[in-house]
């Protein structure tokens, strides 16, 4: 979302709460609150901001549109489930990473409630689309395969379509951005980025544009931006 935001040249301020889950009216990220409205995921937020006239995908033809939403399927398809499935269904995942992180707002016992529950949400959802008996081996299979569709779709360009970016490129780099950046117990979800090599350019070249000097304009944000570098 920041990205799209940056990318249409819309300004943003970025508040971090710890119950920010529950205010968001669909109950997921991400989410904004332009006046008196709150608009949460990223497609009803980029219809929200084309009502009010911006748009990155005009300049696109019919048939690009259409395959720009089905490359966005694509990625919340396998990307965004396979990202799920590692936080919350690989049990080492789970009790190292995913619970001290999720609970950290909240004082015992509310914090393991909490994280059990969202634990039995997300692998509810895992079940209901048949990737609750996948092993992490096929996941990853799965996050390749999709990598390599992106990586050939994207070839030499510098944005997946034309040389401007499209929501496309504001969607692969959230997620790609997040596998490279974020530390698991093992880098095998971000070895598999890595093994595309303008996947990761791609990512260092919309850090570069979109990030680098914005973020100075606060300096708790810029030291955040500083430990997530992919340029380091």
């Amino acid at each position: 979302l920041q990205a799209f935001l940056q990318m249409c040249n819309l300004p943003v301020r970025v508040i971090c709460r710890a119950n920010a889950e529950y205010m968001s009216p669909s109950g997921k990220f991400p989410f904004i609150h332009v006046g008196n409205q709150v608009v949460s995921e990223l497609g009803p937020i980029v219809q929200f901001v084309k009502a009010k006239g911006h748009s990155l995908s005009d300049g696109l033809d019919e048939v690009q549109k259409a395959e720009m939403k089905a490359y966005m399927e694509l990625v919340n398809n396998m990307l965004l489930t396979a990202e799920l499935y590692l936080q919350w269904c690989d049990d080492v995942t789970v009790e190292e990473i995913t619970y001290p992180r999720y609970g950290s707002p909240y004082p015992w016992p509310l914090n393991r409630i909490l994280s059990y529950q969202k634990q039995w949400e997300v692998r509810r959802k895992m079940k209901a689309i048949g990737w609750a008996g996948k092993t992490l081996e096929q996941v990853l299979e799965d996050v390749d395969q999709c990598c390599h569709a992106l990586s050939q779709r994207l070839g030499t360009q510098p944005y997946f379509f034309n040389k401007q970016p499209t929501e496309l490129d504001a969607l692969v780099f959230g997620h790609l951005f997040t596998i490279l950046t974020t530390q698991l117990i093992t880098d095998e979800l971000s070895e598999k980025v890595k093994n595309y090599s303008n996947l990761t350019a791609f990512c260092r070249r919309i850090e570069q544009q979109y990030f680098e000097g914005h973020e100075k304009e606060s300096s708790a944000t810029a030291a955040h931006s500083s430990k997530r570098s992919l340029l380091r």
